[in-house]
């Protein structure tokens, strides 16, 4: 993973806005060959645009805009067997109580893909293949730094599919990290950074509402070691890993504290640790760097730009929040990103329109390019 020696680096989180006939393909879930067909060649044209897109607004490390993807998560339901049971429902989050109208209103009863029913093993890790050659290809002739692809972590599909079929949750994590073993490691392989979904390591507000903050750290230790044993035949340097309170405009009043967590995020493999630091209920956790060090050889990926607003930031504002970071952790160890995906889900209406996506990058650049010239002197 590059590190920001010579000028602020940036990035993003991952999902970009799809285009509608793309949208209209995953919603459609057609599964005839010819229309796999269809499908992949529309990808690989949506990805040659998001590419393009990214590289024109100044990032520096770039992907496929998870364009071939339903959701960062529920893919994995299309590739591998075990994860076609009957729905369940998403536990009631302790936002629900206390504003129960808003709730009903944006989740109400709100229903999983799927749960976990059978072994778990591919059944279209082609998909996985077709996805690289996309991103390579798309990115051949353009100047980026570098690539990066996301994948879910083991206790992100845990969390979605609930476990119907293995005896306990760890030999079920154990079963998910051993089949998402050959994405992580295709996507390494291929010289491309492998971006870990985590918002398991967070969520304890919508998953796990009940656990007191020590249940949650258990909870959340296993996920990291199933992760980590995912991922032992790949340098930490070939890796990134996201962590977030969730990707929409929420209260997140009961949000875990960055503090509560934080020593546990860091036993992770990963080198790169992307996380939430431009929304409200975030932003002053740049603090926790002054209290926690950052390991050697790890990198801060912090969100100085929010996801869930068409509010596009101020570049003075960017700059502002990747010096905080820069001055407590070293410049060489922050790029600057986002705080989450801006199109998590194929599903539904974008929170922030596509274009003002496209304006919210440019303004990370350009906030990048301020913070270069306060921390480098040029």
């Amino acid at each position: 993973m590059k590190r920001s020696l010579e000028r602020m680096l940036c990035t993003h989180v991952g999902s970009l806005p799809r285009p509608q006939a793309i949208r209209e393909f995953i919603l459609q879930g057609s599964a005839d060959t010819a229309s796999r067909e269809n499908f992949r060649d529309a990808v690989r044209g949506a990805v040659q645009d998001v590419v393009a897109v990214q590289v024109q607004a100044g990032l520096d490390i770039v992907n496929d805009g998870e364009q071939s993807k339903p959701s960062f998560s529920s893919y994995v339901s299309d590739r591998l067997t075990g994860f076609d049971g009957p729905p369940g429902t998403m536990p009631l989050a302790r936002e629900a109580g206390e504003f129960p109208e808003w709730w009903s209103e944006h989740f109400g009863n709100r229903q999983l893909r799927g749960s976990c029913k059978g072994p778990i093993e591919w059944r279209d890790f082609g998909a996985v293949e077709a996805d690289i050659r996309s991103l390579k290809d798309a990115s051949a002739s353009l100047p980026v730094t570098e690539l990066f692809m996301t994948a879910a972590s083991p206790g992100t599909i845990a969390n979605f599919f609930p476990n119907h079929y293995f005896p306990s949750r760890e030999r079920y994590l154990a079963a998910i990290a051993d089949a998402m073993k050959r994405e992580y490691e295709a996507i390494a392989t291929a010289g491309i950074i492998l971006q870990i979904d985590c918002p398991d390591l967070a969520l304890r507000h919508f998953w796990f509402p009940d656990l007191s903050i020590e249940d949650f750290r258990r909870e959340i230790a296993l996920n990291v070691e199933a992760l980590n044993h995912a991922t032992a035949g790949i340098p930490p340097e070939s890796m990134r890993m996201h962590v977030c309170w969730g990707a929409g405009e929420q209260p997140h009043n009961h949000d875990v504290e960055l503090d509560d967590i934080v020593d546990i995020l860091l036993t992770a493999r990963p080198a790169g640790l992307s996380i939430v630091g431009a929304n409200g209920r975030h932003e002053h956790e740049w603090h926790v760097w002054e209290r926690h060090r950052l390991a050697e050889g790890k990198v801060l990926i912090p969100g100085v730009i929010d996801n869930t607003t068409n509010i596009i930031e101020h570049p003075a504002c960017v700059a502002e929040r990747i010096v905080r970071y820069a001055d407590v952790v070293g410049r060489e160890n922050v790029i600057a990103g986002v705080d989450c995906g801006f199109a998590t889900s194929a599903g539904g209406r974008p929170a922030v329109d596509p274009k003002i996506v496209t304006a919210k990058l440019a303004a990370l650049r350009q906030g990048a390019d301020l913070a270069t010239r306060h921390l480098w002197g040029k």
